[in-house]
């Protein structure tokens, strides 16, 4: 081998290394920030910005090779985590549980899973669903990716239609005591209990999450006892629901974070911002974040109207008001990865316009990565919402921007171009860099320094050199940032 193929050779292998790096392994587990509450950080003080897809239903649609090409699109694209549901909502609706036909449990019984010996992905009486599901969790591992787990869908327990999975604490503790033990080894899992349906629609149904998420822990602590007691040190929880676990959860040790979800009915997205702020300023508070926004490619209030779908332009803002009114991070949603559908696999909704193979490649599947560099060149366990950066058009309903800074930086997200004047002397520093950063490029304009006191009035640039007049209406996003030097 010749010395430039060497130096080429090594380049690579190092570049792989560290793209593929497991940030467990240097940083140790993710957990609630010591520094700032309102955050997610590593034990070893590293701060955690989640950023997530929505692939709920991976685990069930995809074959092994199909996991490995969607799991190394969403590392290349900066993602950290990935949301999946092991008991889908619609296990009823396709005849094979998962890809390979395998069943969940024997005879539909949630404390009895299908196991088979061995997991032999050649021999199909060997490998079963669950042997699917570790599959799934190494080749993420591999990737420096987490696994957010949906244990069941909230159908299972509080249903809507079909009957209950689970309608005792001892059977919620079993499966959740199976998964823990099963899993206690693999350091790259966060839980999500719930799944799009309130907890407490079924009047047990507070009591049975509570359940589950004593048996993970006490699966993973190896115990076995269902007591209320269990050590949730060693995991990490939260709930997922159409409004923030905090409404039922606020003060339960198991639950870690709060989530909650924008959805799909909005035009306007504004519980963004408000859940956020919500959640901010709650006593004892806990990191939050907006774990289902509307999704790329989604029909707005479902389809139902003619509002058409949601577009880029719609996650870029449901992204940067989720996380500059306080948010711990965002998970991206596109209409045909979270279910996976193509040619061959039978849609959930009708309004999937593509398959999931285009799906991955959309633009706002980029432009959440922008998000996430942007938040990691500061340090986000400084970071505090705080409006009073805005002294004027500030704006509100679809207009709304809003501000966030650390000691000596600040952003501020203009979701319609308005014209915004600065509070300066907010943030540290004899004078302010200023900069526009552009969520659609992830690219950075440096525009000046100014003394940092009184006001000072931004006009947002063009959106090309070729239409410097399109200055303001939606579509036309901006981030002022603030740097004080």
């Amino acid at each position: 081998m010749n010395r430039t193929k060497l130096v080429f050779f090594v380049f690579c292998f190092i570049l792989n290394f560290f793209a593929n790096a497991q940030p467990w392994k240097e940083r140790g587990p993710i957990q609630v920030s010591k520094e700032n509450p309102h955050y997610l950080s590593y034990l070893d003080g590293t701060p955690f910005f989640w950023l997530a897809d929505t692939g709920w239903e991976m685990l069930h649609r995809l074959n092994r090779n199909e996991i490995e090409i969607y799991l190394e699109n969403r590392r290349q694209k900066g993602f950290n985590v990935i949301q999946n549901v092991i008991i889908s909502e619609f296990i009823h609706m396709d005849k094979a549980t998962n890809f390979y036909g395998d069943s969940i449990f024997r005879n539909e019984n949630p404390e009895k899973p299908l196991l088979t010996k061995g997991n032999n992905p050649q021999n199909a009486a060997e490998y079963d669903f669950w042997d699917h599901v570790d599959y799934a969790i190494e080749t993420a591992a591999s990737k420096g990716l987490y696994m957010a787990l949906v244990p069941s869908w909230g159908e299972w327990i509080t249903p809507r239609t079909d009957k209950a999975l689970f309608n005792t604490k001892e059977q919620a503790y079993s499966y959740g005591w199976f998964l823990g033990y099963r899993y206690k080894n693999s350091p790259n899992i966060i839980w999500i209990l719930g799944g799009d349906r309130h907890p407490d629609e079924r009047p047990e149904g507070i009591d049975l999450w509570r359940a589950m998420a004593e048996g993970i822990a006490d699966g993973v602590n190896n115990v076995s006892k269902m007591d209320g007691k269990a050590d949730y040190t060693t995991t990490l929880m939260t709930h997922h629901s159409f409004n923030s676990s905090s409404k039922w959860f606020h003060n339960d040790a198991w639950l870690d974070f709060h989530t909650w979800g924008s959805y799909h009915a909005e035009v306007n997205n504004t519980k963004s911002y408000l859940a956020a702020i919500a959640d901010w300023n709650l006593p004892n508070p806990k990191p939050t974040l907006n774990s289902e926004p509307c999704y790329e490619g989604h029909g707005i209030n479902y389809g139902l109207d003619d509002n058409g779908v949601f577009t880029s332009t719609d996650v870029r803002i449901a992204a940067y008001w989720s996380v500059f009114s306080g948010g711990a991070g965002f998970t991206y949603g596109c209409q045909p990865i979270w279910q996976f559908t193509d040619e061959t696999r039978k849609k959930h909704s009708s309004q999937t316009f593509t398959n999931w193979q285009k799906g991955m490649d959309m633009p706002g599947a980029f432009q959440v990565g922008y998000l996430k560099k942007l938040m990691d060149s500061h340090p986000i366990t400084e970071m505090v919402p705080d409006q009073s950066l805005i002294a004027g058009g500030q704006g509100d309903c679809a207009t709304y921007s809003c501000a966030i800074r650390g000691i000596s930086f600040a952003y501020i997200y203009i979701p319609t171009g308005n014209k915004t004047t600065v509070k300066m002397g907010v943030i540290s520093g004899e004078k302010v860099k200023v900069s526009w950063f552009d969520p659609r490029t992830g690219q950075t304009t440096v525009i000046g320094e100014y003394k940092n006191s009184g006001e000072k009035s931004f006009d947002v640039p063009g959106m090309s050199e070729e239409l410097t007049w399109l200055r303001s209406g939606r579509g036309c996003d901006w981030v002022l940032v603030l740097e004080g030097i």
